[in-house]
């Protein structure tokens, strides 16, 4: 897989960025799109997203077939994205790193804060809960 690369402003210099197993990819309201590893080799990130025009959130594979939909119906949703990293059998030769890809929602529904989550397994299965302190592996 050819490597990825984003500008750094703050060390204005760019940086290289492998691709992900599981990566997002947007659809805003106006037809445009915007996906995390661009046809162009630019890896763009999470904030570059313009949430006030988002339509359609999807994470796909370019190893798996099948893909993960969120639809945006309501201004007041939230973007969430981030990773659940795990090592297992740490230090020994048997040590396996893992990643749990999550993303959703959250919005207020009058005064509480209402979240979900959703979480790509290793095994491509989906978890999904109101309480993203139980995604764990």
């Amino acid at each position: 897989m050819p490597d990825y690369k984003y500008f750094r402003k703050d060390l204005n210099k760019w940086i290289d960025a492998s691709p992900e197993v599981w990566q997002w990819e947007v659809t805003f309201e106006d037809g445009s799109s915007l996906k995390q590893f661009g046809d162009d080799g630019i890896f763009h990130q999470f904030a570059e997203i313009d949430q006030s025009k988002l339509a359609i959130f999807k994470m796909v594979s370019p190893q798996y077939s099948q893909s993960y939909t969120l639809l945006f119906s309501d201004p007041g949703m939230k973007l969430i994205h981030f990773y659940r990293n795990t090592i297992l059998n740490a230090g020994t030769s048997d040590e396996e790193h893992i990643r749990l890809y999550c993303f959703g929602y959250e919005k207020r529904v009058g005064s509480k804060a209402h979240k979900l989550v959703m979480a790509i397994t290793p095994t491509n299965n989906l978890i999904v809960t109101e309480d993203s302190d139980l995604i764990t592996f």
